[in-house]
Order: C-alpha cells, then structure tokens, then sequence
C-alpha cells in the first residue's frame, strides 16, 4: 500500500513539473492573488469617505459636531445642501456616501436635554463603507454629546467620562479585518480548482486506469492529492502566520488547534472538489460547478455581513462551506482564545466532510471497473 501511495505521489509531482497550469494553481497565481489584495488594503483604514450634511440649525452647536465629523480622518463632508432632497441626490448620483441631517433647534433642545435626532442616510450597498461611515459618525457624536454633559456636570462637581470599546477588530484596522478573511476566501478556491484539475486533466486524456490500481484506489486516491494537501496546508499556515505573526496584532489562542483547522478545511475541500468532479466525470462542468461553489464563499462568512441577518437559505449555504467554519474558529482563537471544548463543534463540522470521500471511492471504482 505504501508503495503505491508513494507511486502515485511521485507521478503527480511529475504531472506538476511538466505542467505550467498546475504549477500555476500551487504557486503562482496564489502568490499574486495574495500579493494583489494586500497591496490593496495594506493602509488598514479608509480615509476621507465623502459625505453630504444638511444644517438646519445654523447654530454653534451644530457647526462643532460638523466640524468634529470633518476632523474624523474617516470622514470628509464634500457637500453641504441647504434641503434632504438635494442630499439624496447627490447619494444616488455616487457623489457621497452618506447625508447627515441636522434638525432645527439642534443647540436649544441639547441645552435643553431633550436629546435631538440627528439623523445619518446611508447608501447600503456599500456594506463595509456604510458601517465605517456609522461607526465613525456614531463615535464622533458621542463623543460631542459626552463634552456637552462634561460641561454640564462640572456645574455639579460630578465629571462624565465616556470609552467606546470593540469587542472585535479592537485596531479598527480593516486590514485585518477583510485579509484575515478575503486571504482564506481566495486560498480555498485554489484548492478546489487545483483538486478538479488535478483528477480531471487525468480522466480528460483517458489515462485513469494506467495512473489507478483498482486493488489499492484509495491510497492512489490519497497519494495524488498529497502534493496539493502539503502545500496548500502549508499555504495555509503562511497566511495565518503572516495576519497574526508579522503585523503585531495579538494572537489569543492556541496555533496549534489553528493548524489542525487548516489542515482539516484543506481535506474538506479536497473532498467537495473530488465529489463535484465524480458527479458527472465531466472535467469543464466540475470547473464550473467548483467556481460556483467557492467564489461567492467570502459573503457568507458572516464578517462584512452579520450572521444574524442571514435568512434560511444563506445559512443554510454557509454551512455547506468548510471555510465558513474555519473562520468560526479563526476569529474565536485570535479575538477570545476558546479552548477545544468549545471548539469541538466547529472542528467536527470540518471533519465530517471528509467522509465524502466515501461516495467518491465508489464513484471512481464504478467508473474504473466500465
């Protein structure tokens, strides 16, 4: 058995040497692939994201909240409109982001303590920049109603100290929070394309039953996608230890529980991968069903869209995808350090798919023994 494993692992590394496309998949286009997206969001915060203010108090209340809002190094007010109407339309022009609107009597009701509304409209379809834009004017409010009650309070000898803290993504820094995402996100497409072209380059050229032995499938099986399950566990790895190893971000819980997720999620996939392409033995349909399967991952991971907000069929969905469970435990050991008791549930899930591997066996036996 170990003979034939080791055949069938040295004739695949043979399959990649003479071929530039596999080659490729293993490591040169995750390589760009990564390099592209940490270029993109290497400065961790945006910066100056335009937005339209409505001032309907004209007071010097309100020219300090705008001008703290304007200070915010998120935030730029690019337009200020004299009604909501204009407002709206400069949103739904793209010119900005999102309007503020100031109420009439702004400074007499705050004097007042009857607590205005300052109402923020957002373009929703820019899911991160919009939460970006709420936390930052959220932040910058709070902290303008928190001097006007320190001022208050000093009349009554009792200071009021105000302290935001996150629970998550405590650096406000999206860098972290996108990467430690969109990295594995990309990283499991290649798995699972380089798993359907690894099995189907070998069926498309009708060579299968020379590379198989019926009597040993399994461990032939096994001893091709070895080379792939090494390096993209390895791969794996590397983009962890590069989020939470070379940008000084505190790491919370065990490495060690983090490289058994990623070697369990790199198996599962290897499994989904085999059991697409065995479905129809169809090597150009298994690609494509493989790229509908994987790209959309990114937005059912729960990380730029809640969770909570999901309706059935999309968490339905999430938990069809092994990544959406390795994040799970990504996030909980970098952010909270869980122990394994609490991890238990989200490592099984990444175990279970591999007893994919059990329809695929006999796919491939049924279709060897033809």
């Amino acid at each position: 058995m170990i003979k034939i494993l080791n055949r069938a692992f040295l004739g695949e590394l043979q399959e990649i040497k003479n071929s530039w496309y596999k080659l490729s998949l293993l490591i040169f286009f995750p390589i760009l692939s990564f390099a592209l997206l940490v270029s993109i969001f290497y400065s961790g915060v945006a910066t100056k994201l335009p937005i339209v203010v409505v001032d309907n108090d004209r007071s010097d209340f309100s020219s300090q909240l705008l001008f703290n809002i304007n200070a915010s190094p998120t935030l730029d007010i690019k337009y200020k409109m004299l009604d909501t109407r204009s407002g709206v339309n400069r949103i739904k022009s793209n010119d900005a982001y999102a309007l503020l609107v100031i109420p009439k009597d702004f400074e007499k009701d705050t004097l007042l303590g009857l607590r205005p509304q300052v109402t923020l409209m957002l373009n929703t379809q820019f899911v991160l920049i919009a939460k970006m834009i709420k936390a930052s004017v959220f932040e910058t409010v709070a902290s303008s109603s928190a001097e006007v009650e320190y001022v208050k309070s000093l009349k009554k000898k009792e200071p009021i100290l105000l302290q935001v803290t996150p629970f998550y993504n405590t650096y406000k820094n999206y860098f972290l929070f996108l990467i430690s995402a969109l990295l594995p996100a990309i990283w499991q497409i290649f798995i699972v394309i380089a798993t359907i072209v690894s099995f189907g380059t070998l069926f498309k050229e009708k060579k299968e039953k020379k590379f198989f032995s019926q009597e040993h499938l399994f461990m032939s099986i096994v001893g091709k996608l070895l080379p792939y399950t090494v390096v993209y566990t390895f791969m794996g790895i590397f983009i962890l230890l590069y989020i939470y190893g070379t940008q000084g971000w505190v790491f919370q819980g065990s490495y060690s529980l983090m490289f058994l997720a990623v070697f369990l999620t790199v198996i599962a996939y290897q499994a989904v991968a085999l059991l697409l392409f065995v479905i129809g033995f169809d090597y150009a349909r298994s690609l494509s069903l493989g790229a509908l399967y994987t790209a959309p991952a990114f937005a059912f991971l729960g990380v730029t869209f809640p969770v909570s907000d999901m309706n059935s069929f999309a968490l339905f969905w999430r938990d069809l995808l092994p990544i959406a469970h390795y994040i799970e435990i990504q996030i909980s050991q970098s952010n909270y350090g869980a122990n394994l008791f609490i991890e238990r549930e989200e490592l099984f899930y990444l175990f279970a798919f591999s007893f994919l591997f059990i329809p695929v066996y006999f796919r491939f036996k049924s279709r060897l023994s033809l």
